[in-house]
């Protein structure tokens, strides 16, 4: 797997540092000039996939674009598109940890995700891929519309080893997404099954949410564990979710698994998405805050907190 170099801080609280240094490649600028970091080839476009809530946290149907403003590290945006409820296919990673430590709920897991990919998949539309990770990344299934395919490569997975989630969640961004935003031709997902831990990865999990960030994917998280066993693994399923625009579910018991996946289903059919391009954009590699207003009283908005604005040119 390809060394990153990372130049930046993200502030969200996760232990680790990114790391300082990048090979060259020929033509590179001076040495005295920095090199950035390499997560995306450009940002021209920012899609931002959001859920609309009333005071009473109840989805808000039929907003309208005239109702809602962009801004950009606080500075208004002319929002270029905007899509209504649901109405763009979806990319789903389904992650799922495979590792030893989740052998006691497995068979629940296994079932409950197969039926979330059967009750949210729309044939023809949306496509979803399975992946499970302990040490490393296994590709299970290849995106696909065929819930078939998904359900058997599900159902063929076994528990072993040890847990590399950062590294997980870095790599499906990066590889299963392209490393960068798609500009609002579809939603690109990730749901979480794992319990949160982590001892065997090279990315940080701040890398990991940056990388996330920087395909507009919207991280939800399914811990394996009820809230309180770990915290600290806790805190980092809802990071995942919160910086990114989704949400954390700690099912107390195996049998509240299906809730959790029906409100992801219930979540994905209510997103709107606006797009637009940031103005006087300076590709120097800081973090862009980002912030949707709506103009109807009461209603909030869930989104991811931002982006990394890379170099023209970058390559994944």
């Amino acid at each position: 797997m390809k060394a990153w170099a990372f130049g930046f801080a993200v502030i969200l609280g996760c232990a680790a540092a990114a790391a300082q240094t990048a090979a060259k490649p020929p033509g590179n600028p001076p040495a005295a000039q920095q090199i950035a970091p390499t997560i995306v080839k450009n940002v021209i476009n920012v899609p931002l996939v959001f859920l609309a809530l009333d005071k009473h946290h109840r989805f808000y149907s039929g907003l309208r674009q005239s109702q809602i403003r962009v801004f950009d590290n606080n500075q208004p945006q002319k929002i270029q598109r905007f899509v209504a409820e649901g109405n763009l296919p979806l990319r789903i990673v389904l992650l799922i940890d495979i590792s030893n430590s989740i052998n006691s709920r497995w068979g629940f897991e296994q079932r409950a995700a197969t039926d979330f990919l059967q009750s949210v998949l729309v044939r023809g539309r949306d496509k979803a891929m399975v992946v499970g990770f302990d040490t490393s990344l296994h590709i299970e299934q290849t995106y696909t519309d065929n819930f078939r395919d998904l359900a058997d490569a599900i159902e063929g997975m076994r528990p072993s080893g040890g847990t590399a989630l950062y590294d997980a969640v870095f790599e499906s961004a990066h590889n299963d997404f392209g490393g960068l935003a798609t500009g609002g031709e579809h939603r690109n997902v990730i749901v979480i099954i794992s319990d949160g831990a982590d001892d065997q990865s090279r990315y940080s999990c701040d890398e990991a949410i940056a990388m996330a960030q920087n395909t507009g994917a919207v991280i939800y998280t399914i811990g394996t564990e009820p809230t309180g066993v770990d915290p600290n693994s806790d805190d980092v399923m809802r990071r995942f979710a919160n910086q990114t625009g989704g949400r954390s579910y700690f099912p107390p018991q195996a049998s509240d698994l299906q809730n959790a996946f029906r409100s992801i289903v219930n979540d994905l059919r209510h997103q709107y998405v606006v797009a637009y391009s940031p103005n006087n954009f300076v590709p120097n590699g800081t973090f862009h805050a980002v912030r949707i207003q709506i103009l109807v009283k009461g209603v909030t908005v869930r989104t991811r907190t931002g982006y990394f604005a890379q170099p023209a040119g970058s390559e994944p």
